[in-house]
């Protein structure tokens, strides 16, 4: 019995605890207010979302198994497909194209390889040697023979007419002339020497005492007189025994050897100038016919069997290789995996998408748009209540 009971009242037995007592109306009412506007709609909006989860979950794990077995089966078709391609059709034109290449190197190497190694050691090799005999027969020899024979007699005569000319009767002047000379002048020198001491010195060293002057004098004009004779009979001499034997030995023994060397000189470039433009022009000639023999080789050679070899040969050979790749490939292709492709593309992806993009109506657009309206029309219930319940219309 606590204070709070009545006197005399009855005692509760039961263990239970009472009911709550609800609580004052001026609470109740704004709580059950705000639950059905706010509480009610997160919690159905709350319900919606995960339906549309579960909803699509379930579309989206059937739509990536779906793909997932479709392409492992493409997979295999493409496997099969390339594994039979290249085992029946690109091995054996692998083959066949490597049995093709030896087969046009070897015809390469006998058509051109082989003829040009020969035209290489024996044609090019013969007219070079032919060339360079035919230079050591026109140039090398008349070289050597000129050089040999004439320029060499030439020095020899030229060396016997200078001796003959030049060295001879330089050889006699030294000899006969100048020593003849030197004797002569030694001789009168020693008898002028004896003569002049016999008659002037010693004359003169006797009145030497008596007579100075006059003595010394007539010396001095004497020995005037003497250098004056001796200068210019020495002048005399050397006009005649150098100057006019260098000017006839000029004028008559080294200017017309020296014209004849300039007129054999000028004859000669002109006969070497001669041969060098014959040589020339041969030269151009041999280049020239050399050149019109390797065209119609090189035409021979080369571009009328390579002509031969694309038209007959390589020609028919891809056009075979374009029917078979187009036969071989590009139908089976066609046959196997375009075909195919666009059924899978008619048959199950159209129809895949089409049941998506039902499933995603059906499961998305439809529920939220049937959410929202539900929304909008509880919105609108839920303030045309609140209207009049506070505002009494």
């Amino acid at each position: 019995m606590t204070g709070d009971e009545p006197a005399g009242g009855t005692i509760n037995l039961n263990k239970e605890p009472d009911p709550a007592r609800p609580g004052p109306p001026w609470i109740i009412v704004p709580a059950r207010i705000v639950a059905l506007i706010v509480v009610l709609p997160l919690r159905l909006v709350h319900d919606l979302f995960a339906l549309i989860g579960r909803g699509l979950r379930t579309a989206w794990q059937r739509l990536t198994r779906a793909p997932g077995r479709l392409a492992r089966l493409i997979g295999r078709l493409l496997r099969a497909t390339w594994l039979a391609l290249y085992r029946w059709l690109l091995a054996p034109l692998g083959r066949l194209a490597t049995a093709i290449g030896h087969g046009i190197g070897a015809l390469f190497d006998l058509v051109v390889v082989r003829p040009l190694r020969w035209l290489g050691v024996v044609v090019i090799l013969g007219f070079l040697r032919q060339m360079v005999a035919l230079l050591n027969l026109v140039i090398v020899r008349p070289l050597r023979w000129l050089a040999v024979v004439a320029i060499w007699g030439l020095l020899r005569q030229l060396g016997a007419l200078f001796d003959l000319v030049v060295v001879r009767p330089l050889r006699w002047l030294g000899v006969v002339v100048i020593l003849g000379f030197l004797r002569w002048f030694g001789r009168g020198s020693g008898r002028f020497g004896r003569w002049l001491y016999r008659v002037l010195v010693v004359p003169f060293g006797r009145m030497l005492e008596f007579v100075l002057l006059r003595p010394l004098r007539a010396l001095g004009w004497g020995l005037a007189w003497l250098l004056s004779a001796t200068r210019r009979g020495i002048g005399l001499l050397v006009g005649v025994l150098v100057v006019m034997p260098a000017v006839l030995l000029w004028r008559y023994v080294l200017w017309p050897p020296l014209l004849g060397l300039a007129w054999l000189g000028r004859r000669t470039l002109a006969v070497l100038a001669a041969g060098l433009r014959a040589f020339v022009a041969g030269l151009v000639w041999s280049w020239r016919l050399l050149g019109r023999c390797l065209g119609w080789l090189g035409r021979v050679l080369f571009v009328l069997p390579a002509q031969a070899l694309w038209r007959y040969v390589l020609a028919p050979a891809v056009a075979g290789i374009a029917v078979m790749w187009r036969t071989l490939v590009v139908v089976p292709v066609r046959v196997v995996i375009v075909a195919p492709a666009r059924w899978v593309k008619t048959s199950v992806l159209r129809p895949i998408g089409s049941g998506v993009r039902g499933m995603w109506r059906v499961s998305v657009r439809e529920p939220l748009s049937a959410a929202r309206r539900t929304m909008r029309q509880a919105s609108q219930d839920v303030r045309l209540t609140l209207r009049r319940t506070f505002r009494g219309r």
